[in-house]
């Protein structure tokens, strides 16, 4: 299908500033290739909205009154695995990061981004690639660090061609690339993910990224 007939992006924006989120629908709204289908102040509400429009994507703010974005994206991954969420972060909120990780995020972008850095984000993270930027990979990095280790180290179970999965998803691969690279189906890609991701006990791409990294499976 040409590009000019793919259907838009089906966006939910959960934001709890209601100047922040008005201010990212217009900027999101330039784009012909995304559509804002939906606005919550909370992830209670993002919740029940995802449920009833299924975007494509959430961009979800990671500090909200109530219901905070890292127990809507847990929520939302548990109940939604097929909707994206990229979280929307600020400077100095390095120690809730790692829960969001764990919660199961799909990537992190901090608000001050341009508008082409968020489109770009955005597209990512539906063709399901994982997105940390560089400043925050070392934020992660330093918070994930100070996890205590365990005597045998996870990945001792992986096999051969789960290790190559995780070492070419920890460089930002989506799961059509790797299947590339690899010369097998995307089908088997997401299997072996979910072999990896059950072994390390990771809620999904960025840990298993995160700990890839940290255990030198793979140099950034």
């Amino acid at each position: 299908m040409p590009a000019s007939q793919k259907q838009p992006l089906r966006l939910l924006i959960a934001e709890d500033h209601v100047v922040v989120r008005q201010a990212l629908r217009v900027m999101l709204e330039m784009e012909p290739e995304l559509e804002v289908v939906g606005e919550a102040p909370d992830g209670e509400e993002a919740l029940r909205l995802a449920h009833e429009l299924k975007p494509d994507l959430v961009l979800m703010d990671i500090r909200m009154e109530g219901m905070d974005g890292v127990e809507a994206t847990r929520r939302m991954r548990q109940e939604l695995p097929d909707i994206g969420v990229l979280v929307l972060t600020g400077y100095g909120e390095d120690a809730v990061l790692l829960r969001a990780v764990e919660a199961g995020a799909h990537g992190f972008l901090l608000k001050d981004a341009s508008a082409v850095e968020v489109k770009e984000a955005i597209q990512r993270v539906v063709r399901g690639e994982s997105l940390v930027t560089p400043s925050l990979l070392r934020k992660l990095l330093d918070e994930f660090a100070h996890r205590e280790r365990d005597t045998q180290p996870a990945h001792a179970d992986l096999t051969p061609r789960e290790l190559e999965v995780l070492e070419a998803l920890a460089r930002g691969l989506s799961n059509e690339d790797i299947a590339k690279e690899l010369v097998i189906s995307e089908k088997t890609v997401k299997t072996h993910l979910g072999n990896i991701f059950s072994k390390l006990h990771v809620a999904g791409r960025v840990q298993a990224m995160l700990y890839a990294i940290r255990e030198g499976l793979v140099k950034v």
